[in-house]
């Protein structure tokens, strides 16, 4: 199931909560082409290496 726009937290910085930022990766990477899907998951990667 795809993630709620309007449920989504967004921290004081403006980014998306780790959560939200994963339950939406996983829901685009499945809708997504082959392409697009790996580059979503290479953008995941570096959130998650951003992450503190």
């Amino acid at each position: 199931m795809a993630p709620n726009p309007r449920a989504m937290e967004w921290q004081q910085d403006g980014e998306l909560s780790r959560s939200d930022w994963s339950a939406l990766m996983s829901t685009l990477q499945q809708v997504e082409t082959d392409h697009n899907s790996a580059e979503l998951e290479r953008l995941g990667e570096i959130n998650d290496g951003q992450a503190g």
